[in-house]
């Protein structure tokens, strides 16, 4: 199973109250992706930031999960590494042992830039 963590982004902080979840993360730019996407203007592809959204909610259940079902992912504003490598992953996580529903936020603390709600499988 490929994972990003470390190699795309870092967890800086992770700190839950209620039942939401903040992770402080960063994203790395000397990831391989963003040479090809777009060289000499590189951009975080949606692919690798709903990974690092599901990689965020492993760590939060203690297990890995498979991406089953999206109902919202709304790409709002584009990220980039260099103007804007310190971001905020808001989450709620709740489920069972079969499926578990994440619904998440990534913003910089003022710009929301993604807006997802889906549905994880937990790997057996």
């Amino acid at each position: 199973m490929i994972t990003l963590l470390n190699d795309y982004f870092s967890i800086d902080r992770q700190t839950t109250e209620n039942d939401e979840t903040l992770f402080c993360v960063t994203l790395l730019p000397a990831y391989k992706a963003y040479a090809g996407h777009f060289p000499g203007n590189p951009v975080s592809p949606g692919v690798c930031n709903i990974q690092m959204i599901k990689e965020c909610a492993g760590q939060l259940a203690g297990k890995s999960f498979f991406l089953g079902y999206i109902s919202q992912c709304r790409l709002s504003a584009v990220i980039t590494p260099q103007t804007t490598p310190q971001l905020q992953i808001r989450m709620q996580l709740s489920g069972t042992d079969d499926i578990y529903k994440v619904r998440a936020t990534v913003s910089d603390g003022t710009i929301t830039y993604i807006d997802f709600k889906g549905e994880l499988t937990p790997v057996k």
